[in-house]
């Protein structure tokens, strides 16, 4: 039998989210603190025993037609704002960063998007060293099925099966807590190309132009 985690104060931003929403549903008997822009700021505990780090969002087109606000907004919320968070609120416990299997593996037309969580996976990778004690989980999705893509889904149409749910995340996320778990790179098939474009990143790019370039 799996021993259940005691009940933690968990803080999860991103909190209007479908992603957030399926985790609040599966995490109700903990202490939830819930941060997004369209709630009110809310007290924090003495004490963070598990931080989600789930805010996020993304504009991908060329980089030719990003502005400057757009750029600086996507690290702000994606990175920035990640980090800051973590450092003021120090979670004793574990720290879960939903970063994105594009820090791994870049599309065109998400130049800024990867990059900036490239870099949540930097920090991460640095955060681990220094705090030991500290669990620190990164969550790397390939597209889910949220209001993320509200304004493009016919890009969920075509990535098909390599789409996943918010609840199937949320389950994953789940498993992990309170658990010594590096990271979980969703869906299996989108972490096998990742791994294999860390060994042959040119192949991978040229396969990639012509099968992964769906935005």
């Amino acid at each position: 039998m799996k021993k259940k985690l005691s009940k933690k104060n968990i803080v999860i931003t991103g909190a209007s989210g479908d992603i957030a929403q399926a985790l609040v549903q599966r995490l109700e008997d903990h202490n939830l603190i819930l941060i997004s822009r369209s709630l009110p700021q809310p007290d924090m505990p003495e004490k963070v025993d598990i931080l989600i780090n789930n805010a996020g969002f993304g504009e991908f087109t060329e980089l030719s037609n990003l502005s400057d606000e757009q750029i600086d907004e996507m690290f702000k919320v994606n990175t920035l704002d990640l980090i800051k968070r973590t450092r003021d609120l120090q979670p004793q416990l574990q720290v879960i960063n939903i970063a994105s299997i594009a820090g791994k593996l870049p599309t065109a037309k998400s130049t800024v998007y990867a990059a900036s969580k490239a870099a949540v996976l930097a920090f991460s990778d640095a955060l681990r060293l220094e705090k030991p004690d500290l669990i620190v989980t990164t969550v790397n999705t390939g597209p889910v099925r949220t209001k993320f893509h509200k304004d493009n889904m016919d890009y969920l149409e075509k990535v098909g099966e390599n789409a996943v749910s918010a609840e199937y995340v949320a389950d994953k996320i789940e498993q992990v807590l309170g658990k010594n778990k590096r990271e979980l790179n969703l869906p299996v098939q989108l972490a096998f190309v990742a791994k294999v474009r860390a060994l042959f990143p040119s192949l991978v790019d040229n396969i990639g132009n012509r099968f992964f370039n769906y935005k």
